[in-house]
């Protein structure tokens, strides 16, 4: 069978798109009946990707044209196809929302979440916003088979965009490897980054409306009268105007020097606060999956994060869950981490033994069912 993966969208660093294409490259590579892979990529995305380790077992192609800025959306839509059908690959998967609309080769779609319809804040006037709008609809319903990575995403693409039960498949995914880096010493990370000695609160990821970052920020007030030294700090992908809204709400609430938002980190940092953090919080509204969750749990890191959302089921009973509309429940479960130890020893037995449970193995055994049943169609 012959893969054609369609990495356009890969303009690294990415977090869990970049992350879901890398990894489930790797397992499907390892498999007995490992298929045949090429990976169609930007610049960027070639460059990234070329220095993995599974490279070299498959076919990666830089494409300049078709990843141009203002023209991606349109040559994943129309010319993705007619290359893939040219290197006569028998699947083609696009990974983030977008795919051609033809193609002689069976067509699998993931669909990650569908917070850009749910939740598009600022983004709903933009033209990639408009564009996905108009697009996804048509590209998910020429799809052969959709895939989704939670059930609660799954439920979401079924209300919004349509896509029936017989074509919809839940696989889920897996974190990244715990020998990816090695972490930043302790002292050297608090000194760099300014943490102070205090306990510290880690949220990573992006700092999009749906996060529900605003809420997370507020908390820490209450945070702060009961652990005076607590700090809370959000890598992740730069947003000038999400972290410009979180610096002023951070200040307004006395507590800017407490709140830390330092954009993209070397990995050595990331795992390095994984190691640090007495509690990871995800307060999201929603998510398609909560990657971040699932990699603190790997790691041993206590989690507390929404129920009923998408990373409270990944966590099941490893994580402390709240209301996310509410800045008390939030506190109050950040707090318990910080001052339990007990607790926090309990939830890192149960998320490490839950963690495991997800494999990238298991996601490729799940996917390449996907793709057969693709080709039936």
């Amino acid at each position: 069978m012959h893969i054609a993966f369609n990495g356009l969208f890969l303009l690294p660093p990415m977090g869990g798109l970049e992350t879901y294409l890398r990894e489930l490259s790797r397992a499907l590579l390892q498999r007995l009946d490992a298929p045949r892979l090429t990976l169609l990529l930007t610049p960027q995305g070639h460059e990234k990707l070329s220095g993995e380790d599974w490279a070299s077992e498959a076919t990666l192609v830089p494409y300049p044209r078709l990843g141009r800025n203002g023209l991606r959306a349109f040559s994943e839509l129309g010319l993705f196809g007619p290359v893939a059908d040219l290197r006569r690959a028998d699947v083609i998967h696009s990974i983030a929302l977008t795919g051609p609309l033809y193609s002689r080769a069976a067509r699998v779609l993931t669909v990650a979440d569908v917070t850009w319809i749910t939740h598009p804040g600022t983004n709903e006037s933009s033209a990639t916003h408009k564009l996905w709008r108009a697009v996804v609809p048509k590209v998910a319903a020429r799809s052969d088979e959709v895939i989704t990575i939670s059930q609660a995403a799954a439920r979401d693409v079924t209300t919004h965009l349509g896509v029936p039960a017989d074509r919809l498949t839940t696989t889920l995914l897996a974190g990244t490897p715990l020998a990816r880096a090695t972490p930043t010493p302790p002292a050297q990370l608090r000194e760099r980054l300014g943490l102070g000695d205090g306990p510290i609160v880690l949220n990573v990821g992006q700092k999009g409306d749906h996060r529900n970052l605003d809420r997370l920020v507020r908390s820490m007030v209450a945070v702060r009268e009961a652990v005076p030294g607590a700090q809370l700090i959000m890598p992740g992908p730069p947003s000038a105007e999400h972290e410009a809204t979180l610096r002023r709400l951070a200040d307004q609430a006395g507590i800017s020097a407490a709140v830390h938002l330092p954009g993209f980190l070397p990995l050595e940092d990331i795992e390095g606060l994984y190691a640090e953090a007495r509690a990871f919080v995800l307060p999201s509204l929603v998510e398609g999956f909560g990657l971040p969750v699932l990699e603190a749990m790997q790691r041993g890191t206590p989690v507390a994060c929404t129920r009923d959302t998408a990373p409270s089921e990944i966590a099941g009973d490893a994580a402390l869950t709240f209301d996310p509309l509410s800045e008390s429940e939030i506190a109050a479960s950040i707090v318990r981490l910080l001052q339990d130890d007990a607790l926090r020893g309990k939830l890192t037995e149960r998320g490490l033994a839950r963690a495991a449970t997800f494999t990238w193995a298991r996601c490729a055994e799940e996917t390449m069912a996907v793709y057969e049943r693709a080709l039936t169609r």
